[in-house]
């Protein structure tokens, strides 16, 4: 499904910016090709991963949402979850030549409405050190209630 003419700017900065996200098409679904997504993660900094792994994550996600300037993935986000009780958000990623431009809160809202379909009341992420209050904006909180995340990570 794509979705069009949902975003509207708070405020004016640059028109030309304005026009670069006028261009772009959000879609939601999992069929993101890997060497679209492994192109986009990249661009961010983050480590490459194996084509292969990249299709079942895609498949066994909750939810999917790709921004794209014609044929070009400029943002990404997913999210897992049980589909009853818990989801928690992935892989947000924008190319650095979009960000700040409005399209990063724009993933983030179609995840989240995509999430609250199924009427989940706990949605996690995890969030890089300053990227904080991003989230925040979007009801996210930093450790509430006490609580403290977790890992075990197999090498």
């Amino acid at each position: 499904m794509v979705l069009s003419g949902l975003f509207r700017r708070r405020h004016k900065e640059d028109s030309n910016d304005d026009k670069k996200l006028a261009l772009i098409r959000i879609v939601h679904d999992c069929e993101v090709s890997p060497p679209a997504l492994q192109d986009l993660c990249t661009s961010v900094g983050w480590a490459k991963r194996d084509p292969e792994l990249i299709v079942r994550a895609l498949a066994n996600s909750l939810a999917v949402v790709s921004a794209w300037d014609g044929n070009l993935l400029v943002g990404f986000a997913r999210a897992t979850g049980d589909k009853v009780f818990n989801a928690t958000i992935w892989d947000v990623a924008v190319r650095p030549s979009y960000q700040h431009i409005g399209l990063g809160g724009l993933l983030m809202r179609e995840l989240i409405a995509d999430i609250d379909t199924y009427g989940i009341s706990l949605i996690t992420l995890y969030a890089d050190s300053g990227r904080e209050g991003f989230y925040e904006r979007f009801g996210f909180a930093q450790d509430p209630a006490g609580v403290r995340a977790m890992f075990r990570e197999k090498c």
